[in-house]
């Protein structure tokens, strides 16, 4: 396990965009980089474009037939290559050397991806292209955006070193409109081996880490099973939200349930199961203990989280937040690594890198099991006596399902940080078994992706920026007129519901100098504070961690720094005159101490006065997951056609609805995270119950 630990700050540093400098002069060599064409070329300029909008078009058979045959003719001005393009969390850069006829190296620089994800397929990728002489190759599973960067990337290259405009444009296969399908036919002479168990969960997330552990603690022989391999796999989230911990109470910052409930209901507008609501009102303070004495038993560190709740602010939180707290060392999978060693130690089977294929039913109806294959792409057969517990994670990292489902959120999104596996496979699986999924479609998405000067928001489409890790704070935010338009403290989507309405949904966050000590005084709430919370819990990511990733942002020329507040609204692209009439007005504003045009707080009022002044564009959020899927009775039973339950068959995290619509209630902190872990320990122990 050693060798996965990495400090805190340093993997902090790592999700940014690049966030120091890339030398990639240290990767190809001294010297050479003078020796390497940019992408510049009208040609691959079009062949960038083109391949943008025909990304997924690449990944059918028949799209990657037509591209070899494009390709295959082509000869080559020999020489080296290079061309850069819009990764997950970097730009990619790829360098190409090439002889009259071939390719003859790759040289992959993705070192700014996610680690373990985009950031470890570098390798892999580079041996495909040299193996197809191009880029006609299946993305890498779980790294779809990285493996869609490269493709373009190699094709810019291609078509410098060609002379030749390589598009994909004669290839008409299209992503399918039905993101459903059909459930897959497996002839029973495929089926290579069979595995018996009592309680089968699908998925190392939140919700079925706690299912599993749950499950083999009431005695039930129980197997999980993960798509990735260990270091891939989703671990759990950092915050869960409760109502009746042991430590609200002693901290005396309980919450009232029937407020909770309240809250959430009326926040999703009616559209919440009330009853729903209250089991995990009712249930997530056990739940809560629990895990904190799990990770306390393996050294780690469980806190509640409460603030200053005499500040009157628009949108009042509520103090349910629990949030893990990270020493300096720090990898994705260490808390599921705790909750995995206390199950194991249990009995818990964990089989990785086996994907769930479909379910298996009776003629009763009763699900009994599933098809699923190996590392080696065998069909194995799992048999679960006492219930499945489907637990994939939702589909937010599906654009074709966004697109059909949720178009608002995929044009809202310009960081997209769900989990690798978030693609859909267990919502299918239950429809395909019969159940219903609910028509109210949500995702968790938080105002904090940046775009480069020179960009903006796509009608329709997602941008690719950079995380922003500060763009949760209320500084001053204008449009692309260098206008305000909005109250700036506000619940984290409303920001982007906001500027949906303005051009190209892209603005402009604003700050100065002092950012440091206005980040303290705003008092931001859950996972966007960035100092300690009032009874010295520590925040999510610290100021300092923050601070190093804008660093990281300017160098890579997201943020920019300016000298006065005209020279900023010049590198911004934003009309200096009226940009300039903006500052003058929000400048007389804080001296007032009161927000006369928008109706902020005063204490998250600042000034623009000391420079140097910064700003960065936004044009959508960070996509964490969608929230919506699969409804479920009160002991997480998929529910049919006919709203009746399915016998044998559990779904909970981000595969299960029946909870939200249309915003995520950021003010109570890890609602998602709390909710998912809670009906998730409970489809365990009742599955372990042969409820």
């Amino acid at each position: 396990m050693d060798n996965k630990t990495v400090s805190r700050r340093s993997f902090v540093k790592g999700i940014g965009a690049g966030l120091a400098a890339l030398t990639f002069a240290g990767i190809y060599g001294c010297g050479r980089t003078t020796e390497v064409p940019e992408a510049t070329t009208e040609a691959a300029s079009k062949a960038a474009e083109t391949t943008v909008a025909t990304a997924a078009a690449a990944e059918t058979e028949l799209a990657k037939e037509a591209l070899n045959a494009a390709t295959k003719s082509l000869s080559y001005t020999p020489g080296t290559y290079s061309a850069s393009a819009r990764g997950m969390a970097s730009d990619v850069k790829v360098t190409m050397t090439f002889d009259e006829k071939s390719i003859t190296d790759i040289k992959i620089d993705v070192s700014g991806e996610t680690q373990n994800i985009g950031a470890a397929i570098g390798d892999e990728m580079s041996k495909k292209v040299l193996d197809a002489q191009g880029a006609e190759i299946d993305a890498v599973s779980g790294a779809t955006v990285t493996s869609d960067a490269i493709k373009k990337a190699v094709l810019d290259c291609m078509s410098q070193a060609s002379g030749q405009e390589i598009t994909l444009e004669e290839v008409t296969a299209e992503s399918s409109a039905d993101w459903l399908g059909e459930a897959p036919e497996i002839a029973e002479s495929d089926i290579k081996d069979t595995v018996d168990t009592e309680v089968l969960v699908v998925g190392a997330g939140s919700s079925g880490l706690f299912a599993a552990a749950a499950a083999v603690e009431k005695g039930a022989k129980t197997i999980l099973i993960e798509k990735f391999e260990h270091d891939k796999a989703s671990g759990i989230r950092d915050t869960l939200a409760a109502c009746d911990s042991t430590e609200q109470k002693e901290d005396g910052h309980n919450v009232d349930k029937n407020e909770a409930i309240k809250y959430i209901c009326d926040w999703s507008q009616g559209y919440a199961r009330r009853s729903q609501v209250k089991i995990w009102a009712d249930r997530s303070g056990e739940t809560m203990d629990w895990f904190r004495d799990v990770l306390k038993q393996g050294g780690m560190e469980f806190r509640h989280e409460y603030d200053d709740d005499t500040l009157k602010q628009n949108y009042q939180g509520l103090e349910v937040g629990h949030s893990v707290q990270y020493d300096e060392t720090y990898y994705e999978q260490q808390t599921m690594d705790k909750v995995l060693e206390y199950a194991e130690a249990k009995g818990l089977e964990t089989r990785y890198e086996v994907t769930m294929i479909r379910l298996e039913k009776n003629d009763d109806g009763r699900v009994t099991g599933l098809i699923a294959t190996d590392k080696d792409g065998n069909y194995v057969r799992y048999n679960a006596k006492k219930g499945v517990i489907i637990a994939t994670g939702g589909y937010s990292a599906d654009e074709d399902m966004l697109r059909q489902l949720q178009p608002w959120t995929l044009e809202q999104t310009s960081v997209n940080y769900s989990k690798a596996g978030a693609k859909g496979s267990g919502i299918r699986a239950c429809l395909w078994a019969g159940a219903t999924m609910e028509t109210t479609h949500t995702s968790m998405i938080f105002e904090r992706g940046a775009i480069k000067p020179d960009e903006v928001g796509k009608a329709g489409e997602p941008t690719r920026g950079a995380l922003f890790w500060m763009g949760s704070q209320p500084f001053l935010k204008v449009n692309l007129n260098g206008e305000r338009f909005m109250n700036e403290s506000q619940p984290y989507d409303y920001i982007l519901h906001q500027a949906s309405k303005e051009p190209f949904h892209t603005y402009c966050e604003i700050w100065d100098s002092k950012y440091p000590d206005d980040c303290k005084r705003f008092e931001t709430h859950g996972c966007s504070r960035l100092y300690p919370h009032a009874n010295g819990t520590a925040p999510v990511f610290t100021m300092e961690m923050v601070q190093g990733m804008n660093e990281g942002l300017e160098a890579d020329g997201y943020i920019v720094k300016a000298d006065s507040i005209e020279e900023l609204a010049e590198k911004l692209g934003l009309p200096v005159d009226k940009f300039k009439a903006t500052v003058d007005r929000y400048n007389e504003l804080y001296k007032k101490g009161e927000d006369e045009d928008f109706g902020k707080e005063s204490f998250r009022l600042s000034s623009l006065t000391e420079a140097p002044f910064y700003g960065v564009r936004q044009a959508g959020g960070y996509l964490i997951c969608s929230m919506d899927g699969i409804l479920v009775d009160e002991e997480m039973h998929a529910l049919d056609t006919e709203s009746k339950p399915i016998e044998g068959l559990f779904v909970v995290g981000n595969d299960a609805g029946g909870y939200y619509n249309g915003s995520y209630p950021n003010l109570l902190a890890g609602t998602q995270a709390g909710r998912i872990a809670t009906f998730g320990r409970l489809a365990g122990q009742l599955a372990a119950e042969g409820k």
